[in-house]
Parts: structure tokens; C-alpha cells; sequence
């Protein structure tokens, strides 16, 4: 249905048909589809499958960049205050933490995610206010195909 990849980031939504048979009240049989629709957000290795809490603070994170970042373009840019992190727990033991801060350079805002691994650097991309949109547009989307 969907597939996103920008700079090792990606996001892929992938829908299937379910058929059901059922017997209603008069004992006849009927038939039901149901869509299930799988959501998989990929930070280079760091997975993130349909959980709506951390679509919501990538899609928060994103939107506050993209506020200060418009806010503070023209001449007097000065720096943003954002620094979010989701920690991922694996069961063999491995740590990892994404990170979304905002940087500044040349007096130009960037959003620089990284991916942590056992506190160590793995991966790291800087995005741009372009970029970041383009993000915010996908996770929305993601967002959009979560199933209550």
C-alpha cells in the first residue's frame, strides 16, 4: 500500500484481506472481510511495529521541529529546544535509543536523528526543513492506518 524511504529511514504500511465465514441468528451462513493493515517504522535497525505511542511522539517531535523551524528561518534563527528519545529494550540484552534532536549550523536549523546502540553511535542522518516534512507527511499516513 504504502512504502517510504528517505536516508536509511523507513516506512512501510502493507494491507491484507481477511475472510471470515459466520453463521447469523436465522443460521445462515455469511461472509465478512476485514482489512488488517501492518505498520513497520524503520530507523535503520531500530523497528518500531504499529504502537501508537511512539508513532505519536516521532509525529510531536517532527511537528515541533517543523514549528521552531519556520518560526525561527529568517534572519535572527536562533537555536530550537528539542531532544527526544525512544528507548527499545531487546530480550538478548541488547539497548538501543533513538534520538531526535534539533542542531544548528551556519545559523540554518537541521533535525539530526540518531540510532544508539549499547551507547555507542550506529547511524545518524541530518535532515533538513524539507525533509523533515516530507517525514511528518508519512508518519501521518502510518498514523492514519492505525486501527483502533
Amino acid at each position: 500500500m504504502l512504502d517510504f524511504e528517505l536516508d536509511g529511514i523507513r516506512i512501510k504500511i502493507s494491507g491484507e484481506m481477511e475472510y471470515f465465514e459466520y453463521k447469523d441468528a436465522r443460521s445462515q451462513v455469511r461472509t465478512r472481510f476485514e482489512r488488517k493493515v501492518n505498520i513497520r517504522v524503520q530507523f535503520w535497525d531500530c523497528i518500531i511495529l504499529g504502537n501508537l505511542q511512539n508513532f505519536s511522539l516521532i509525529k510531536s517531535s517532527l511537528l515541533y521541529f517543523m514549528q521552531g523551524y519556520w518560526k525561527r528561518s529568517g534572519k535572527e534563527a536562533s537555536k530550537i529546544d528539542l531532544a527526544t528519545e525512544i528507548y527499545r529494550h531487546h530480550p538478548h540484552g541488547d539497548a538501543q535509543t533513538l534520538h531526535f534532536a534539533a542542531r544548528q549550523k551556519n545559523k540554518k536549523n537541521f533535525l539530526h536523528i540518531f540510532l544508539e546502540s549499547n551507547e555507542s553511535i550506529v547511524n545518524e542522518v541530518y535532515l533538513d526543513g524539507q525533509k523533515v516534512l516530507m517525514l511528518d507527511i508519512a508518519i501521518g499516513k502510518a498514523l492514519y492506518f492505525l486501527t483502533p
